[in-house]
């Protein structure tokens, strides 16, 4: 009899074209665990009366189905569901992780599968884009769009030397990284202490970057790293070159003015001096969750293919597949002194039994490999964590542990003449934060007993790029006191979002694919 390991154990996934119907591309998955796969069977038993006093065989009546498993945080694994979870289709998603077959120096390009008319509008002159992966050392890093990009062209020119690579390996990507404002002397940067708020201006600012997609409520970088990611280049200056740079927040754009919360202490100057060289605007994808109405509302289900090596007859291997795979929960965990990791949940409407090779779903067996995956731990690579009110420091930022789930409630519905769910329902998207903190801001309880919003945002960023959530508005709740001996003095703190009334959303998330120093 044979039998099959854990350890061996293989998943991917397919976004499904519909309810159940796997797509055409399979991708694999690093799984730290899998806490939930396969379909769950109810039994009902006929129990008659009878002189017999025993049971009569019965029936299967139920099936419920679902998958879950929790993975380390990575760029790959991240981005490769959350749109699934938000329920939003990212802007600049079209633009992220392209993959490049070949890299040219005669003209300085990277081949790529023909751009569609949206992919080349993100394509201009100014545009920064990111490649990561080649061979070549030199293909590698931000590089600058040179040329406008036309629609259905298959290369993209950029003003760097580039070295010839007729091959690539499989994970060579590029990806849109923001935008390279030109001989940025004219750009004038402004710090308003009173509001908390910076207003870069400069004619027709606004509506480029508008065009590139840039949007209120998304973090972006000022600023941007060298050729070996060791410092800024391409920020503003107060004292010396390039001093002035870091994260912030879009509040509003309009056609000459970008309007920044949420600044980090560095672009905090009311006497900044306008750089004589160009400004980077570092951003990529930008997921936020929306109303059913919405353009960008996006309803996607995934389908899961489980490996068991060894399971046939034979020593072969079969494969079962989990289906209908709806989003329900997503749960960030950021340890102390470890990785951050994130769980994710479904709920499905079936798994099928394991199948021989033979039945195998089309693709599978060419799974694409993820090409970012390094770990982001919790210790120094958490670019900033901080619970916000009144100021831009932070109303708290010594966090023990922080967990924070996204929710979608989802729920099977089952009609007469079905095994199984039909139909998947959504409950309402909810966002809770579950955290302890060091007891340092007695104004943490005021906010609590006020219930008085507050914002929280936290960046991770490691070699792979970064990922930055922004809570516009949340409430505080418990605030319980923990004692523990030889040690400060703790706070158990819950928060709750709600729709913030500027924004129109309970959660932001930004993407970048540059790493930072």
């Amino acid at each position: 009899m044979s039998r099959t390991l854990t350890n061996d154990t293989q998943l991917a996934y397919s976004i499904e074209v519909s309810l159940g119907v796997e797509g055409a591309t399979w991708y694999n998955v690093e799984p730290n665990d899998i806490t939930t796969f396969g379909a769950q069977i109810g039994v009902t038993a006929r129990n008659p009366i009878s002189a017999n006093r025993q049971a009569k065989k019965g029936s299967v009546t139920s099936l419920k189905s679902a998958m879950a498993y929790p993975t380390d945080l990575t760029r790959s694994s991240f981005r490769d569901h959350i749109e699934g979870f938000v329920f939003a289709t990212g802007i600049n998603s079209n633009v992220s992780d392209l993959v490049s077959t070949a890299v040219s120096t005669t003209l300085d390009d990277y081949t790529v599968a023909a751009l569609t008319a949206a992919q080349a509008n993100k394509m201009e002159i100014g545009t920064l884009i990111w490649a990561s992966n080649f061979g070549e050392s030199a293909n590698n890093g931000l590089k600058e769009v040179d040329a406008d990009i036309a629609t259905s062209a298959t290369t993209i020119t950029v003003a760097e030397n580039l070295v010839t690579e007729a091959s690539p390996p499989a994970t060579a990507r590029i990806s849109f990284a923001g935008y390279r404002v030109q001989g940025a002397s004219a750009v004038t940067w402004t710090w308003d202490a009173g509001t908390a708020r910076a207003t870069m201006n400069l004619t027709g600012l606004g509506t480029q970057l508008i065009a590139l997609g840039l949007t209120a409520g998304q973090i972006v970088h000022i600023g941007s790293p060298n050729i070996a990611v060791t410092a800024i280049q391409n920020a503003f200056e107060n004292a010396a070159a390039n001093d002035m740079y870091g994260h912030a927040r879009v509040v509003s754009i309009t056609a000459n003015d970008v309007v920044f919360d949420g600044t980090d202490a560095a672009l905090q100057f009311t006497d900044a001096v306008s750089p004589a060289t160009d400004v980077d605007i570092i951003f990529g994808e930008f997921i936020r969750n929306v109303a059913t109405t919405s353009s960008e509302y996006l309803t996607r289900t995934f389908q899961y293919e489980a490996t068991f090596v060894g399971l046939g007859t034979g020593g072969v291997d079969m494969y079962s597949y989990s289906k209908g795979n709806t989003c329900n929960s997503v749960t960030f965990n950021l340890p102390i002194e470890s990785l951050a990791t994130i769980a994710y949940d479904w709920v499905g409407t079936d798994t099928d039994d394991p199948v021989l090779a033979a039945s195998r779903k089309s693709g599978a067996s060419a799974a694409t490999n993820p090409p970012f995956t390094t770990g982001m731990n919790t210790s120094s690579e958490i670019a900033r964590l901080r619970v916000i009110d009144v100021d831009e420091s932070g109303l708290t930022t010594d966090f023990k542990s922080a967990t924070l789930t996204l929710t979608n409630g989802a729920s099977e519905e089952v009609v007469l003449g079905t095994l199984g769910a039909k139909y998947i329902n959504l409950g309402n998207f909810g966002v809770q934060l579950s955290t302890e903190v060091i007891f340092s801001e007695s104004a943490v309880i005021n906010r609590i007993r006020g219930n008085t919003t507050v914002r929280m945002d936290f960046v991770l960023k490691n070699e792979n790029g970064t990922i930055a959530v922004d809570i516009p508005s949340m409430t505080l709740g418990d605030g319980t006191p923990q004692f523990p001996r030889d040690e400060s003095i703790k706070l158990t703190l819950t928060g709750t979002a709600y729709q913030d009334t500027t924004l129109g959303t309970s959660i932001g998330v930004s993407i970048s694919p540059v790493p930072l120093p």
